[in-house]
């Protein structure tokens, strides 16, 4: 259940494809909240040309971060994209230059973006981002929100960001 497991788990996933990422690669990927690749990069859902089709949530996912209709034309043609058409299309967020960071270190650069931040309020963002579904209406997802957002007001970090906020100073978190 590896790319199941990656959805649940409590604190921010971040690919990075710097070289290729064929069935299951892109699949690991999608599940993940944040996508780098390299713009030379390649991806592709080959399932089809085997006689099956993307199974470790590949079809699920893609549709939903891409559109049906696109995720439609790349997994019925099995065809191979570069990073840059990734990028493009909402595959990936991010696409490293030519001759800037690889995917690896700019992955890294969101990663202490992340890091820099209250633990406990991101990864209740998260959490609530992660429960939202169609299904539910508007009212019932603020709800959810709610019962996330309001009791990080009576957190150690919250009080530390409002006294770092007073002090013109970085917030020093403690996941409390």
């Amino acid at each position: 259940n590896g790319v199941l497991g990656i959805r649940k788990l409590p604190f921010p996933t971040i690919a990075a494809i710097n070289g290729s990422a064929f069935g299951a690669g892109v699949e690991l990927a999608l599940a993940c909240d944040l996508r780098v690749a390299a713009a030379d990069a390649t991806l592709c859902f080959p399932e089809t040309g085997l006689g099956i089709f993307p199974g470790a949530a590949g079809a699920v996912l893609t549709p939903r971060l891409i559109g049906v209709p696109r995720a439609k034309e790349l997994i019925f043609t099995a065809r191979r994209f570069s990073g840059a058409e990734a990028k493009e299309w909402g595959v990936v967020q991010h696409c490293t230059s030519t001759g800037g960071l690889d995917a690896l270190g700019q992955a890294t650069q969101l990663a202490q973006m992340i890091a820099a931040n209250g633990p406990l309020g991101v990864r209740c963002a998260k959490l609530v981002m992660d429960t939202l579904d169609d299904a539910l209406t508007f009212e019932e997802q603020l709800r959810v929100s709610n019962e996330h957002r309001f009791p990080l007001n009576d957190t150690e970090d919250f009080k530390e960001a409002l006294v770092a906020f007073a002090e013109k100073r970085k917030p020093v978190f403690k996941g409390k």
